[in-house]
């Protein structure tokens, strides 16, 4: 029985009342007057030293004004003077992106130094104490013995456990396992002879049904569904350096934790190409999805990055090598092995044991990936890409090692550039797969030096016409839950509000549009946004109109203030014209005006008549730079 007090009539102080509050005063005032004095004093010191840091701060700023007019080009964006607030604000940006970078490389260096005394005092501790005993004990002095002995202690603790098995299945069979009715509208979707109008195929099974155990009737909207327009513009074809980085937003969209019509799990790409009889393959690895410190069913997690930066073989992996058995993969037939971030480092970590497993790696592309300290073996030729403002190169503290001899067994070619960024963007911006596929796509046109030219070169093979992509599902066995993308709320990760489907059903109420996907490409860092929105149509014609498209830029835009995030990203296909997709990223440059990319996908469904109708002037990447005042006005989500 819960204890309680009855009520009771106030008849005043009792004598010890008195005396208790007068012995309370007595010893209170003195005792809070010297509390008040010690506040005082901590206020005084918190106050010099905010005046010492401004001062600092306000020096930086000038020593930073001053490098930045004595370089011939000023990155990432020119400084102005800080003598006013706003000008100021624009300069310590600039110094923040330009010093993150550069301090996350020194810590990494100087991390096992840093904390090995802390590493050394953990090892006696779990001499008494079972919880903190883990390998190694002594030898914790360099980067990757400092990770296996966190990865061991956070064993110990259920959290970055990987020593699962990987259960592999197709995408495809997955999807229509989890969810009928979009597999269901993919099908017809790709079926040219289905009709105009979809209808849902009889007897599919209702999943939500089964779940909550209640008799459901049928959906009301089966087009108002998640998920219909993002799958179906799946890509069949990878032509360019470009296109990888593309391919690898794509294969992180289809598994992000946090969306409703995605999949739990790290989609592994393959894509295969007959050249001159021999079979050539494109193998592609997803990148961080969960920054959980609990392994989830994902193995794409914050877990596989420590696990491999420890140098541990990790789950995803093992899975990647039995997936390239599955595929049918021979002896002989050329390799390559891609992936951003994460999906190069498990990339880095497939090569050293293909040749043991019986594959013929020959080349690695990675971008936004910490290779330092990552062997690769001996004849295969890797590119790797970087920018100079992203930190996730520099986690491992150890540049790449420089191997230019392209007529050497052991080739690494290290691209590093700076691409453009407006001022108030943040650091993550720089770290996501489709800034890097504009890097790429830059570099393919004015390659920087005749290794690079060599190695482009040397993958045309595995890029063009007549390739079948195949995606494959990997999951940690051991019913693990899913994870969602980051442990705890992040206003700029996860907020979405009503703005996300306003939006979302506008565009439905468009003329011949079929389905919308509005969603937050999270690729990169887990506090990095891109605003998508998928959109199946009946034909672009309508929507290649300039007038169309800003249209749509206004309202993405919208969302775009309110959110906080770096960018927005369309993509159209019609189902007119079969094998063709249009996209476009939007961005604002420093100067204030918009940058607006145009990519064009065609694979071997495209008719030539179709794209020579709609595209008179080529496929090729195409960027065009609007005014400032573009697309105005931008109204916030109460219109105002």
């Amino acid at each position: 029985m819960l204890s309680q007090l009855p009520p009771r009539l106030w008849r005043g102080r009792t004598a010890a009342g008195w005396t208790a509050l007068v012995v309370g005063l007595v010893v209170g005032v003195p005792l809070a007057l010297a509390i008040g004095l010690v506040l005082l004093a901590t206020g005084v010191a918190a106050a010099v030293v905010v005046l010492v840091a401004s001062l600092l701060l306000f020096a930086a700023e000038w020593a930073w004004y001053a490098i930045e007019r004595a370089r011939r080009q000023s990155y990432p964006w020119p400084a102005p003077a800080p003598r006013r607030h706003r000008s100021r604000r624009t300069t310590l940006s600039g110094l923040y992106l330009s010093a993150a970078p550069r301090l996350t490389g020194g810590v990494a260096r100087l991390a096992a130094w840093l904390f090995s005394p802390l590493a050394l005092l953990i090892g006696v501790v779990g001499i008494v104490r079972p919880r903190w005993r883990a390998r190694p004990y002594l030898a914790v002095y360099t980067l990757p013995a400092l990770l296996r002995k966190t990865v061991a202690l956070g064993r110990r603790r259920g959290l970055l456990r990987d020593g699962h098995d990987a259960v592999l299945l197709g995408y495809d069979g997955l999807l229509q396992q989890r969810f009928p009715l979009l597999h269901d509208f993919l099908r017809w979707w790709d079926d040219p002879g289905a009709g105009d109008d979809y209808t849902p195929s009889p007897g599919l099974v209702d999943v939500s049904a089964g779940l909550l155990g209640l008799e459901l009737g049928p959906h009301p909207d089966p087009l108002g569904r998640t998920g219909l327009a993002a799958g179906a513009m799946r890509r069949r074809s990878v032509h360019t350096l470009r296109d990888l980085l593309l391919s690898q937003r794509e294969i992180d969209d289809l598994c992000d934790p946090d969306l409703d019509e995605r999949i739990d799990t790290a989609v592994i790409r393959l894509v295969e190409r007959e050249h001159e009889g021999v079979r050539h393959w494109i193998v592609q690895f997803p990148s961080t999805k969960s920054w959980h410190p609990r392994p989830g069913v994902a193995p794409n997690d914050l877990t596989a990055d420590l696990v491999i930066g420890a140098e541990h073989e990790a789950t995803i992996t093992r899975a990647a090598l039995v997936t390239m058995r599955e595929a049918g993969i021979a002896a002989g037939e050329p390799i390559v092995l891609a992936g951003f971030s994460l999906g190069g480092m498990v990339a880095a970590q497939v090569a050293a044991r293909a040749h043991a497993a019986g594959f013929t790696v020959t080349h690695l592309v990675v971008a936004g990936s910490p290779l330092g300290r990552l062997p690769i073996p001996a004849g295969i030729r890797a590119l790797a890409i970087e920018h100079v403002l992203d930190p996730v190169p520099r986690l491992d503290g150890r540049e790449n090692r420089v191997r230019l001899d392209v007529d050497d067994s052991e080739v690494l070619v290290t691209v590093k550039a700076g691409p453009a960024l407006s001022p108030g963007f943040r650091l993550g911006a720089l770290h996501q797969a489709i800034a890097y596929a504009d890097t790429a796509g830059a570099i393919e046109n004015e390659p920087p030096g005749a290794p690079v030219v060599t190695l482009l070169a040397e993958l045309r093979p595995f890029f063009g016409g007549g390739q079948t992509v195949h995606d494959r599902a990997a999951l940690r066995a051991g019913n693990l839950p899913a994870r969602p993308a980051v442990p705890f709320y992040l206003h700029s990760t996860v907020e979405e509000g009503i703005t996300k489907d306003a939006l979302r059903q506008t565009l439905r109420r468009l003329a011949g549009v079929y389905a919308v996907d509005v969603y937050q490409s999270r690729g990169g860092l887990a506090t990095t946004i891109l605003w998508s929105a998928d959109i199946l149509v009946r034909t672009l014609d309508p929507w290649l109109a300039a007038t169309r498209r800003a249209a749509i830029y206004r309202g993405l835009l919208s969302l775009l203030g309110r959110r906080r995030a770096v960018g927005i990203h369309l993509r159209l296909q019609a189902r007119a014209t079969p094998g063709l997709i249009w996209e476009a990223t939007l961005q604002r440059m420093p100067d204030g005006r918009w940058r607006e990319t145009i990519d064009i996908t065609v694979d071997d469904r495209a008719r030539a008549a179709d794209v020579t109708r709609l595209f008179p002037h080529g496929v090729r990447t195409r960027v065009v730079l609007h005014r400032p005042d573009a697309f105005e006005p931008v109204l916030d989500g109460a219109g105002v």
